[in-house]
């Protein structure tokens, strides 16, 4: 459509196929690293492939093995937030459509994280006719206008609260590779984290998150590039902006959160679901003490529980 090469991970069971899924990742990640570890436990798409549901994993620009636009190699104060969601609908659309010839179907199923929750529900409305099931796992919505991760001013411009800050932002961000492990940590309820999270998925985890840019080991300490689009969607979603309305929606859906998740809010399950009017279906799942990284946790800290209602929800 515009150029862009999208990496695409695919992972193909041996059973009889049923619905294919995409998997989307969220902000600041390649897909791999959430949906791919090549660890025990450490892969949805594998588990989803067994139940047979053979799953693409992409990359959106920017990201991974994606093309990076241009102004990722020059500083990032040099450029807007790059990639929004709804540019990324594009890398959507291409690996939807390579799935429906690879697979012989006219729809197919998606699920994605955090703000790529927000991106699927967008690619569900734009194009209806190629979506059976909408698997929305820990998604930010526009439930409420307060969010603890923006309070203080962290990503908004102090003369205007109500706008990102994109001068201090910029194009793109740079990562440590345990910026996200230290978040899970923090959400983890317990001292012993390993308890609740496999180290052998840990370890996988950030592997991951270095081997997604060529550039990672180049910095002292290693870091990995991001673009900043999605985080300024995730800004004002967070204050309260709908970026698209649940109401353009007409497939299946399932909404997942975790009681201790983070991200996503009570406010944005119970604003979705009174917002999804022209849904075919409307399902809730809500673990109880769960995180926001359930699906890496440890398959009795909520993983298989998860996953049991995912093929459960696209069986139907």
């Amino acid at each position: 459509m515009d150029q862009v090469t999208i990496a695409v991970r695919e992972v193909r069971g041996e059973e009889t196929r049923d619905t294919p899924i995409l998997l989307m990742h969220g902000t600041r990640v390649p897909g791999i690293s959430e949906f791919d570890l090549p660890v025990e436990n450490g892969s949805v798409a594998e588990a989803l492939a067994r139940a047979g549901h053979d799953s693409f994993i992409p990359d959106a620009r920017g990201f991974g093995r994606s093309d990076r636009p241009a102004a990722m190699a020059q500083p990032s104060s040099a450029s807007r937030p790059l990639a929004r969601c709804l540019e990324i609908t594009r890398d959507v659309d291409a690996t939807v459509n390579a799935m429906r010839e690879t697979c012989g179907v006219e729809k197919v199923a998606l699920l994605g994280w955090g703000v790529g929750a927000t991106l699927i529900l967008m690619y569900a409305a734009l194009w209806p006719e190629k979506v059976s099931h909408l698997i929305l796992y820990n998604p930010l919505y526009g439930g409420s206008s307060e969010h603890a991760r923006y309070r203080g001013a962290q990503l908004a411009d102090p003369a205007n609260p109500r706008r990102f800050h994109a001068e201090k932002f910029g194009g793109y961000n740079f990562n440590t590779l345990d910026h996200l492990l230290e978040k899970w940590d923090t959400s983890i309820p317990i001292a012993n984290k390993d308890d609740w999270r496999d180290p052998a998925v840990a370890k996988a985890f950030v592997q991951a998150l270095s081997d997604g840019d060529p550039t990672t080991l180049s910095r002292d300490p290693p870091t990995f590039r991001s673009p900043n689009g999605m985080l300024e969607d995730s800004f004002y979603i967070g204050i309260g902006e709908k970026l698209v309305h649940a109401n353009q929606v007409f497939c299946k859906v399932l909404i997942i959160r975790g009681e201790l998740d983070y991200f996503s809010r009570v406010e944005d399950v119970e604003e979705l679901q009174r917002d999804l009017v022209n849904a075919q279906e409307v399902r809730r799942w809500e673990p109880k003490n769960a995180t926001h990284y359930v699906l890496l946790d440890r398959p009795e800290r909520g993983r298989d529980a998860t996953l049991a209602q995912i093929v459960d929800f696209l069986k139907q």
